[in-house]
């Protein structure tokens, strides 16, 4: 498992850490203007939503490790394409082409298969840990490096990673176990979409990611622009909000995971990042770059808060044989709000209208909260491994109203109960 969180982290650390800088350098690319910067921004998560579905639907059918490879493969040829890119639609291009490689949800189902219903929560924690802690890196190493040596030095860096990791799948990985689902329904993306519970998980990871992407878009034009700082400043801004995004790490692990107060974490991320976007509205409006800090630092806590439990509650709120469906599904929401949110604070900042955008988003994140607070909390249930069973048992608990799920795995018949 810690190889797969691993590899989760290195692949996102690769994506995160041109993040910081990516819209500066951008900028200077011919052809470039503020909307197709917000483009290139988002554009690896545009792939990633028309792909993740069929590299999980692949990775049930043939080896996920082969699979695992691909993905990173394509992820090294586009950090390639972005570090030799000399104009904004070449980068674009290369953006694509690192997404192409959405091997989020093969690696998620991956991690469920090789855990039990007991560990399954607290791998899916840890992996949200090192992603979350790749995030943080990032956020020193991007501008470190990209100030000092170039931005396309980070794509290279990425391409370095992107080996690393396919070396990481073929020696450290273990072969995925053999899994049987018994339920009688069908597993299908409507299903999935007409869960409500399951809905709201994925508005939060579609505004959590979403919000991202503007923070990222945001941070360092507004900076330089609006508040005059030299781009080889902007790590006054990332190194205070990390030391609370640090905080936020373990804190949303607990609460979630220990305490039981997983809902409660959903609504404080969701009120964090919101309050972000009105004090960023506010820094903006009188010229004060200590009010915008403030902002930045509050979503970075929001952010980091959920990041660790976000993708555990899909797969605990899930039905067996929905899971990889679910959190294949859950990853391409969430790569569709990177996408949309470098889009459409692009498009408003192409027209001149930052305070409309600030005010629109800051709407949208009303709603969030909202719907968070309508959100039902998640199940706890009663999981019983049974080692000796027959055709019959299994017919029986199909029809026993308090199994809410079970299936095969390695021989034993895994089941959970209301």
């Amino acid at each position: 498992m810690i190889y797969l969180s691993l590899l989760m982290a290195i692949r996102f650390l690769g994506l995160f850490i041109v993040m910081p800088v990516l819209a500066i350098y951008a900028m200077h690319l011919a052809g470039a203007d503020e909307f197709s910067v917000g483009v290139a921004l988002g554009a690896y998560a545009l792939s990633q939503i028309f792909l993740q579905i069929p590299f999980g639907k692949l990775a049930d059918k043939y080896d996920k490790k082969l699979i695992l490879v691909v993905g990173l493969f394509l992820l090294f040829l586009g950090s390639l394409v972005c570090a030799f890119s000399t104009n904004i639609y070449m980068l674009i291009f290369g953006r694509l082409l690192q997404g192409a490689g959405a091997i989020g949800g093969v690696i998620l189902a991956y991690i469920a298969d090789l855990t039990d219903e007991n560990t399954r929560a607290k791998a899916f924690a840890r992996m949200g840990q090192f992603i979350a802690l790749s995030f943080a890196v990032s956020m020193i190493l991007g501008p470190t490096i990209g100030a000092k040596y170039g931005v396309d030095k980070l794509f290279l860096l990425t391409a370095f990673l992107a080996l690393v990791s396919i070396w990481i799948v073929i020696k450290k990985v273990p072969p995925a176990p053999k899994i049987v689902h018994h339920m009688p329904q069908n597993t299908s993306l409507k299903d999935i979409l007409k869960h409500k519970e399951l809905l709201k998980l994925f508005f939060s990871g579609f505004m959590q990611k979403g919000l991202m992407s503007v923070f990222f878009l945001l941070i360092p034009l507004i900076f330089t622009k609006i508040f005059g700082w030299d781009k080889t400043e902007l790590y006054k801004v990332y190194i205070p909000a990390l030391v609370f995004g640090f905080f936020a790490l373990p804190m949303g692990a607990i609460l979630a995971e220990k305490k039981g107060k997983g809902k409660f974490v959903f609504i404080l991320s969701a009120v964090s990042i919101t309050l972000a976007l009105v004090l960023f509205l506010i820094g903006v409006e009188i010229k004060n770059y200590l009010v915008a800090l403030i902002g930045v630092i509050a979503f970075f806590f929001g952010f980091n808060l959920l990041e660790p439990v976000l993708q555990s509650f899909v797969s605990k709120v899930a039905m067996a044989h929905q899971k990889a469906t679910a959190l294949s599904t859950s990853n391409t929401i969430q790569y569709l709000g990177i996408f949309l949110g470098g889009a459409v604070a692009g498009w408003f900042l192409n027209k001149g209208m930052l305070k409309e955008f600030l005010i629109f988003a800051t709407f949208i994140g009303i709603l969030w909260i909202i719907a968070i607070i309508k959100m039902k909390p998640v199940k706890k249930f009663k999981i019983v491994e049974y080692e000796n069973f027959d055709k019959n048992f299994i017919e029986e608990l199909k029809t026993e109203k308090n199994v809410y799920d079970f299936y095969e795995k390695d021989g034993k018949l895994i089941v959970r109960y209301f």
